[in-house]
């Protein structure tokens, strides 16, 4: 009769599920961060737009903060912006500046990400309205996560002899609050 197992036998189900929800969520979350950091700076920095010997924009020395529901990169931002001329850049005027910015954390079509980017913190007002297109177009390229995929890759992580597919996923809540990101999903896998 279907349902009828050992109420221990279903303890330890419980348990198991509630334990690898807990360890996914967890991961989801750390890999918002890595990839913020690991991904998006793996060079050291991140380019803002692509360089040339002339024109450059990229951000470097990181610092990520998670509060009042948005995550926030603080970071150094050194440009350059001139124009080849031969062998040399014409107008090559350069600068570093200290930006903080942030984004809310969002969940859509089965993928994690930022948006509703703003510029909170610029050392020099003046750069404002340059950065901000920029900025916004370099973090929605760099911060957009698969978590379906993501899911069934820590399933099949844990080096269990399984074929995993996940079905269905649904967040129906994604909060950023005191340095860490809190995700309330349901999901569906199946196990071969």
């Amino acid at each position: 009769m279907a349902g009828s197992e050992p109420k221990a036998t279903r303890s330890v189900v419980n348990c198991t599920i509630r334990f690898l929800a807990a360890r996914i969520i967890g991961r989801l979350i750390a890999a918002l961060l890595a990839v913020l950091k690991d991904q998006a700076f793996r060079t050291g920095r991140l380019d803002l737009v692509p360089p040339t010997p002339c024109a450059f924009a990229y951000l470097e020395s990181p610092v990520i903060v998670i509060a009042m529901g948005r995550v926030a990169l603080g970071a150094r931002l050194t440009g350059r912006a001139g124009v080849p001329a031969g062998n040399q850049c014409v107008g090559g005027l350069g600068d570093s500046i200290d930006i903080v910015a942030s984004g809310r954390a969002f969940y859509r079509d089965g993928r994690i990400g930022l948006d509703d980017l703003r510029i909170d913190q610029l050392s020099n007002e003046l750069y404002r309205a340059l950065l901000t297109p920029m900025l916004q177009a370099a973090v929605g390229r760099v911060v957009d996560i698969d978590l379906r995929k993501a899911v069934r890759d820590m399933l099949v992580a844990g080096k269990v002899p399984l074929t995993v597919d996940v079905e269905e996923l649904d967040v129906s809540r994604l909060v950023a609050e005191d340095n860490r990101i809190e995700a309330t999903f349901r999901f569906r896998a199946i196990a071969r």
